[in-house]
């Protein structure tokens, strides 16, 4: 049991010691593919993300921090990669999932129509909520808040939230379950390290050239500030029904530059009124934006676009 601990500090180490590759270069720094592929092997040992959490659960010393031990995540946060990329090592529209069946044949459409000019995402203003796992790569900034007995992480896109219980509670009991966007999240606090388990999602679509899931989803993540300005997460994603293996992706995110005396603030809220976030699909079946700018006189046409 060990080998978990030790395969998750190298990971750790070979982050903090190498510099992330641009984002540009859709990859990670020198050494990270041997990283990756320990964490693939280790993901690939367990039937689930229950038992692969449960394996990280034996191996923790202590699952609880007081109020004096919480790590510092203040502030807000920018993921690397962009929106479009659960996997920022995936190349050209295929995903990184090894999916199956039904998953990959609709895999396989979004990538098709992508070719022709065609990628709608309803995500992108005020439609559906990503949910989970969809959250994890949202565009627009993330807040944490982390107590002794939970941790919320906070997307301003469509001001969605998801609570992490930390304070030894199991999942809800099956007869009381039922499925939501985010589903049902528990944790416990190894060291610094946030340990998570996710499960009691509806499944479907997680964003534009993503895959669909089944509600039979399940995740696990290790998410740790490993500097200053980086937060991490290490995500195995299982599905029985969708997935061939189990999908592991490492999500990083970078603090947002603040000025002395000029803190940031997520968007209050995430108006579907508003025309800075109605999405709407264009004459060749993509998706944009209507005009953006800040006063009545200028929103009042795109206000009647909306008719």
């Amino acid at each position: 049991m060990r080998t978990l601990s030790r395969v998750l500090r190298v990971s750790a180490t070979a982050l903090m010691l190498v510099p992330l590759i641009a984002s540009s270069q859709e990859h990670l720094s020198e050494g990270w593919a041997e990283v990756k592929q320990e964490m693939i092997k280790l993901g690939m040992r367990y039937d689930s993300a229950w038992e692969l959490y449960q394996a990280f659960e034996t191996e923790a010393e202590g699952k609880t921090l007081e109020p004096n031990d919480l790590p510092d995540w203040s502030g807000l946060w920018t993921r690397d990669g962009g929106p479009s990329k659960f996997d920022n090592d995936r190349v050209g529209t295929a995903s990184t999932a090894s999916l199956k069946g039904e998953y990959l044949q609709m895999m396989q459409q979004q990538i098709d129509e992508a070719a022709q000019g065609r990628v709608w995402d309803p995500h992108s203003g005020c439609g559906q909520a990503r949910g989970y796992p969809g959250m994890l790569k949202n565009g627009r900034p993330h807040e944490f808040a982390v107590t002794p007995h939970q941790t919320w992480h906070l997307g301003q896109a469509r001001n969605e939230v998801r609570r992490i219980y930390t304070d030894g509670r199991g999942h809800v009991p099956e007869d009381w379950a039922y499925d939501t966007e985010h589903g049902d999240t528990i944790g416990f606090w190894d060291g610094d390290r946030l340990v998570t388990h996710t499960m009691n999602t509806n499944g479907g679509w997680i964003g534009r050239l993503q895959p669909y899931f089944s509600n039979q989803l399940q995740g696990t993540e290790v998410w740790q500030k490993v500097d200053e300005t980086t937060i991490q997460a290490d995500v195995w994603i299982y599905d029985p029904e969708a997935l061939e293996e189990p999908w592991y992706t490492r999500q990083v995110y970078t603090r947002m530059h603040e000025e002395p005396g000029q803190p940031l603030r997520l968007e209050y809220w995430w108006n579907c009124h508003s025309p800075n976030n109605i999405v709407v699909p264009t004459e060749d079946g993509g998706t944009t934006f209507l005009d953006l700018d800040f006063t009545d006189m200028d929103d009042a046409p795109a206000k009647e676009n909306t008719q």
